[in-house]
């Protein structure tokens, strides 16, 4: 699926979610789960103001933060209550203030982030984007999105959150107003499942106009117009004017003057319910609503009913939420069909990396008080083959690899992305790594055969109140351990099996030993090894150790830093010929 049926589909999801639930809080964490699936920072928070206290902020949703989680206890379903001019930067406080998404892409090199530059080295994050969450035009909170300093956030991904943000926006006044039993509840509830009627056909193949004149039909029920229609000026569907209009005027030309009068008003939405101020407009009109359809900076269309018996501020922020809907939609069409190829394959080669991105995990994760698992990875192309996934399956065992798939570009990326679907199946039925090695291999040879690919891997299962490390090698570079002394330890007889892929029925076996006295376990890709430098030597295993040893008391930040540093003063270059993984199973 490519990532345009994959935003398609996560919006219907998300749509469902909030039709489905009178509770924000019971989805909160599966609306970022879903968002963060299809666009491509790791990480996303949700912050929320609460009884018009604008001092105060509570960080509800934080499931994918690292730091954030650690280190802040939370006990109440409201959330972690902060102090909003305290804590937070002035780009925040500027998106609040003026209702505008901000994306910073550099929180280092930006004077409105200084406030939170240590928080962003903790949190291992270099861009940061704030989406306010607004309903009848109130600030309720805002939602912000970290990326590290390889991800980008495009037109189409702010455009994208911005519409999740104003469902979530939803979601919160349908969680308040229930709490408050207020009838309004359903007619918002009524209006979401028919979206996502509407987003479904959309999704499932269907005609774009067919979709805007459903939409249009939505428009006109939830507000409880006579008429009402969507004008689009944008690409294949310049001037169009879809819905229902024979009462307002039966020309087009009509029609779009009259489009174009409301949006020379400088205000996104606006209703009318004086009969003589909505003649002016048109004089077949008695009311009135209208919003205007935007794609980022660029006006794109509007919505405008017509014959309601009284508007609010209720039909406008409907109306919002539609107009989001419809913008996201085009965009997502228009970009699907205008694309030229080699256009096309950039990007998907990009939405790949950023998925590769997704498969792996965290770059940090805490096996017990004493040691964690910590990661680095540099992919030599667009997309890379290298691969870490870890995975705890009970309170004292965390299962992890490490693979090195043949190759780069999408067929790697396909190949990785089935190493982690089987090995997270595997983990949860076998308990040893020989056996998820065995069976791992058994379920991926056929279409490892078929492509003329392999993997070399690492297996490890930790059994984290032991302390005791097993591990099975499937074609692998064998760990590089230290011990309490600094030394490299070479007593560990390691069983080394054939890479995955390559024999239908191979076997493997494994090496379990206790790690308490070990303060790292370092491994790596061959990539870490391969690098070259003007001569064509490679940097070698013993440059590799004699590496480890002279940094394994380091972090995990200054161990990558000196590994770069090295690195390019071994090649004299910061461009590498492959992929470079390298996991750390290290003291904390």
């Amino acid at each position: 699926m490519d990532n345009i049926s994959m935003k398609m589909k996560n919006l219907v999801e998300i749509s469902s979610l909030v039709t489905g639930s009178t509770s924000f809080f019971d989805i909160k964490d599966k609306i970022i789960e879903k968002m963060l699936e299809v666009v491509f920072p790791r990480k996303a928070c949700v912050n929320l103001f609460y009884n018009n206290d604008y001092k105060h902020v509570y960080l509800v949703c934080s499931e994918t933060l690292e730091y954030t989680k650690e280190t802040f206890y939370k006990n109440d379903v409201k959330g972690i209550k902060l102090n909003f001019y305290e804590e937070y930067s002035d780009y925040i406080h500027e998106a609040v203030k003026e209702k505008k998404n901000i994306y910073i892409k550099n929180v280092f090199k930006d004077e409105r982030a200084k406030k939170e530059l240590e928080f962003a080295k903790r949190e291992h994050y270099t861009g940061r984007a704030v989406f306010p969450l607004i309903y009848n035009k109130k600030v309720l909170g805002f939602m912000t999105c970290f990326l590290d300093e390889n991800e980008i956030l495009n037109n189409e991904d702010m455009d994208f959150i911005s519409s999740i943000a104003s469902l979530i926006a939803l979601s919160i006044e349908i969680t308040e107003r229930n709490d408050k039993n207020n009838f309004i509840i359903e007619k918002l509830r009524h209006f979401l499942e028919m979206i996502n009627g509407a987003s479904k056909k959309l999704y499932q193949g269907k005609d774009i106009k067919e979709f805007l004149i459903h939409l249009s039909d939505i428009a006109k029920e939830v507000t409880n117009s006579q008429e009402a229609i969507i004008l689009i000026d944008k690409s294949n569907l310049k001037n169009k004017v879809l819905g229902s209009y024979s009462k307002i005027d039966k020309r087009k030309s009509n029609m779009q003057k009259i489009i174009t009068q409301l949006l020379s008003k400088d205000v996104p939405g606006i209703y009318i319910n004086d009969r003589n101020e909505a003649k002016k407009i048109n004089k077949n009109i008695d009311t009135c609503i209208f919003y205007r359809l935007s794609n980022g900076s660029e006006t794109i269309g509007a919505i405008l009913c017509t014959g309601g018996k009284r508007y609010q501020e209720d039909d406008l922020h409907i109306l919002s939420v539609l107009s989001k809907q419809v913008a996201v939609a085009i965009q997502l069409y228009t970009y699907g069909k205008e694309n030229v190829k080699h256009k096309l394959i950039a990007k998907e080669l990009n939405v790949l990396n950023k998925q590769q991105k997704l498969i792996m995990n965290s770059s940090k994760k805490e096996c017990n008080n004493e040691k964690e698992l910590e990661f680095y990875h540099k992919p030599a192309t667009v997309v890379g083959g290298d691969f870490y996934y870890s995975q705890k399956v009970d309170d004292n065992t965390m299962v992890f690899i490490l693979a090195d798939v043949m190759g780069h570009g999408i067929v790697a990326n396909y190949m990785v992305a089935m190493i982690k679907g089987a090995f997270k199946a595997l983990c949860s039925q076998y308990k040893t790594p020989e056996e998820i090695a065995t069976y791992l291999n058994k379920i991926l040879y056929d279409e490892f055969d078929k492509m003329g690919v392999f993997a070399t891997a690492l297996i490890s299962v930790f059994d984290t109140k032991q302390n005791i490390l097993s591990i099975t090698n499937s074609g692998h570079y064998n760990p590089i351990i230290i011990d309490d002394n600094g030394e490299v330890v070479k007593s560990i007889n390691y069983k080394k099996g054939i890479p995955i892929g390559v024999l239908p029925d191979a076997e493997y076996d494994s090496s379990s030993f206790n790690i308490e006295n070990y303060p790292m376990i370092f491994m790596f890709t061959d990539g870490a090894l391969e690098i070259k430098n003007k001569e064509k030597e490679e940097f070698g295993l013993d440059r590799l150790k004699v590496f480890v040893k002279n940094n394994y008391k380091y972090s995990r930040d200054q161990i990558v830093k000196n590994f770069k540093k090295e690195a390019r003063k071994f090649t004299g270059s910061s461009k590498f010929d492959d992929d470079i993984l390298i996991l750390m199973l290290k003291d904390i």
